[in-house]
């Protein structure tokens, strides 16, 4: 079978070529969604690119809004799909953190500019011919990652794809080639020039798209560029562990990740980031000789903070992360009382047990030694606690029979004693939930008040 023959559009797609042909342009399937065809993998939004002008493509279809005008690109809407439609491009200046580009003439010209051969394949759905000038589907077949020409000019461009490289290489278990991976090495330092924007996008992209995500970590690790973007993480590497660890800090630190869904990249994060408080509590126990962390999660979860401020994540994504590291190590025993399972479900919060559940058993797989067995005590714990969420009991203040409106109306002056009474009330219920009446709650707040 051609090359071509194996490749199937959407209808979507071949209305769009087939609409530009008939206005007497030239139009062609390109990038992710062909690379992807290509490998026998289901492709995602297809992209089209075209020596039409937007405007022209505007109207062309019913059917468009704006993506990226600026850059060339509108977005065609066909039944319930769209395909981005982008006019021929080439740089004409690069600073390494943006192009400056222009319309082009020619698909050879487009093709060029792009970052490596894999994502510079065309194909056309109407006749299935492929335009590959720069041998992507060769190295696709090698298994091998190369850039499209000159490699030193290629990173120089854009630093973003070094980030890039290390996740295709990753996500589609390509080796390097030579040129290409001396390229990348003598031009990592040029990452610290990226937005912390930029960074967090692809290596959420990373995360999202890579099962085996610590393949592409370890070569941030191996080239510099985890120093320069994530000194939190870098320094973990070497770092030796006790007796309950076979592996370094940083090491066990990708196992980690890997041991997280790719449908789940933020917690991947906090994965990568959870022990980053380990390298600045080493300290040798007295007793045992053995290497100690003592409260590594107390400073993990400032050192968390600040590398997820650095990436520009929303300051309810540095809450959410700081928290979990801060709470990874906090475990019940077996023995544990219902009551004693109901204090960690509110001091863990309820929206945060299962993303903890999740980092406890990464945690635990991630562990060579420790994974010699099953989890079954975290598989318990977290059975307990399941149980406890469904029986609803009183776990916040806001599920107390009363609220700060009755203890004002029993003679309480409004102020900070109204939270104090409250925060008791909800003590006293967590441990016996049958407490959570009204009448009994109001009895009990007339004692508490004296106490404030």
């Amino acid at each position: 079978m051609e090359t071509g023959d194996r490749l199937v559009g959407s209808e979507a797609l071949r209305t769009v070529v087939e609409t530009l042909r008939a206005a007497g342009h030239q139009a062609w399937a390109v990038g992710g969604a062909v690379r992807d065809s290509l490998l026998d993998r289901t492709p995602g939004d297809w992209d089209v690119a075209t020596d039409a002008r937007p405007e022209r493509v505007r109207s062309a279809f019913p059917r468009t809004h704006p993506v990226g005008v600026e850059h060339g690109t509108v977005g065609v809407r066909v039944e319930d799909e769209t395909v981005e439609v982008t006019t021929f491009r080439t740089d004409v200046a690069t600073d390494g953190r943006h192009a400056e580009v222009a319309f082009g003439a020619s698909l050879d010209e487009d093709l060029a500019r792009r970052d490596f051969t894999i994502n510079a394949i065309a194909w056309d759905p109407v006749t299935g011919e492929v335009a590959d000038p720069f041998g992507g589907i060769d190295d696709l077949e090698a298994g091998r990652l190369r850039t499209v020409g000159d490699p030193d000019r290629r990173f120089r461009e854009d630093y973003l794809r070094i980030l890039r490289a290390f996740r295709f290489a990753a996500r589609f278990d390509l080796e390097w080639d030579a040129g290409t991976r001396q390229a990348l090495e003598r031009h990592a330092r040029g990452v610290s020039r990226l937005s912390g924007e930029r960074v967090r996008d692809e290596l959420l992209k990373t995360f999202a798209q890579c099962r085996s995500a610590s393949k592409a970590l370890a070569g941030w690790q191996e080239s510099g560029v985890m120093a320069r973007l994530l000194p939190e993480v870098a320094v973990c590497f070497g770092i030796e562990q006790n007796r309950w660890h076979t592996d370094d800090v940083g090491t066990h630190s990708l196992m980690v990740v890997d041991q997280v869904h790719p449908r789940r990249p933020f917690l991947r994060v906090v994965a990568l980031l959870h022990d980053v408080g380990k390298p600045p509590t080493r300290a040798v126990h007295p007793k045992t000789g053995d290497w100690t962390f003592p409260e590594h999660e107390k400073v993990g979860a400032a050192l968390a903070e600040q590398a997820l401020e650095r990436l520009r994540f929303s300051k309810r994504e540095i809450a959410r992360g700081r928290h979990l590291v801060r709470v990874h190590m906090d475990l019940l025993p077996p023995e544990a009382s219902d009551a004693a399972i109901r204090r960690w479900i509110r001091r863990i919060g309820e929206e945060h047990v299962w993303d903890l559940y999740r980092i406890h058993l990464a945690d635990w797989w991630g562990n060579r030694k420790r994974a010699e067995n099953p989890p079954d005590p975290l598989v318990e714990m977290y059975r307990r606690v399941r149980a406890a969420l469904r029986e609803e009991h009183a776990l916040k203040v806001t599920h107390l029979a009363i609220d700060g409106h009755d203890l004002i109306e029993m003679g309480m002056q409004p102020g900070p004693g109204i939270g104090q009474v409250l925060d008791r009330l909800l003590e006293r219920v967590i441990e016996e939930p049958t407490l959570n009446r009204r009448d009994r709650l109001l009895q009990l707040a007339r004692s508490e008040r004296a106490a404030v």
